[in-house]
């Protein structure tokens, strides 16, 4: 569901890029007033990789012709926190954007508030947490991930035919590309939905003090971050070096939508400002759609080495002298 340059007029980025920097901002100063351990920012770490390997696996959608790829946002707040999560996410989708050319500069901004904003500002705060307290079963759990990742799914699908109206793109009648968009998107959302509640459920049977929602209620149990950070680095780079290797080569939901709405043709850069930030774009990008067999690999474990390197990750923490 990255937006590319040619959906976004100059206007739309700039408001786009006005709005994401001011909340990225905003949870930068409250992740610091929360004053986070550095095993939770080493989680976040970790936890950032995780989704950035995850996205990168298309899953194919049935006979369709689409694929679609998980977004994370709602999983990073329930799991990180709502403002912790979206810096995080943000921190990827930046990442994505100006290194593998996923996503256009230009939209940045709208990629940010669609798909990190949405889902850990919103959709979780809103739905996912009230539904899951104390004592929540596993179903309950599973069905508030399945519930709110649909939603944050649909949610930034709608948000993204109405940036793309704002912008004027006349090529994409709204009603016609909106009916493409949110059914699509609805399905996706879906999967996101389910996978997202597996997780916490498994989450929830053994950390249940790691889930935002139950934290404050869970003060006596001690988290065991060794054992989940070095859980999720290994499913991380599991996803990035295996999975992303039998990816879906098929469009996902937003291009395969623009080519349904165009009847098969696609969108072309309307002004100077698109086609120079896009050749722009291709310059500074590594690896331009992580072209190459082990890009996947290699960005993740880069990603976990940063973090092992900044928060010492499985380096025992010095004890407190008493006296």
């Amino acid at each position: 569901m990255h937006i590319s340059n040619h959906l976004i007029s100059p206007e739309a980025a700039i408001l786009g890029g006005v709005i994401a920097t001011t909340l990225v901002v905003v949870g930068v100063v409250k992740t610091r007033r929360e004053q986070h351990s550095r095993k939770e920012l080493a989680l976040a770490g970790v936890m950032g990789a995780f989704i950035f390997a995850a996205q990168m696996f298309n899953f194919p959608l049935a006979t369709i012709g689409c694929s679609g790829h998980l977004v994370g946002g709602v999983l990073l707040a329930a799991l990180l926190g709502p403002w912790l999560g979206f810096v995080t996410l943000s921190g990827v989708l930046a990442l994505q954007t100006l290194l593998f050319a996923d996503g256009g500069i230009m939209a940045l901004g709208w990629n940010i508030v669609n798909m990190a904003a949405i889902g850990a500002l919103v959709v979780y705060p809103l739905l996912f947490r009230p539904i899951v307290r104390a004592g929540s079963s596993p179903l309950r759990t599973v069905l508030a991930g399945l519930l709110s990742g649909t939603v944050a799914v649909t949610l930034g699908a709608a948000a993204v035919v109405a940036e793309s109206t704002a912008s004027g793109i006349s090529a994409l009648p709204a009603a016609e590309f909106m009916g493409y968009m949110l059914p699509i998107h609805l399905a996706i959302g879906a999967i996101e939905g389910l996978a997202t509640g597996l997780v916490l459920m498994l989450i929830a049977k053994r950390e249940p003090a790691l889930l935002d929602a139950l934290r404050s209620r869970c003060k006596p149990l001690r988290i065991n971050f060794q054992r989940v950070t070095t859980r999720f680095a290994l499913a991380s780079l599991i996803i990035g070096g295996l999975f992303s290797l039998v990816a879906s080569g098929l469009p996902d939901g937003l291009e395969w939508s623009i080519s349904q709405t165009l009847s098969g043709g696609a969108l072309e850069a309307a002004s100077g400002m698109q086609l120079a930030t896009e050749a722009l774009q291709q310059q500074m990008a590594l690896a331009p759609d992580y072209e190459g067999t082990f890009t996947g690999l290699i960005a993740t474990a880069a990603i976990l080495l940063f973090t092992w390197i900044i928060f010492g990750l499985g380096t025992p923490q010095p004890k407190k002298v008493e006296n």
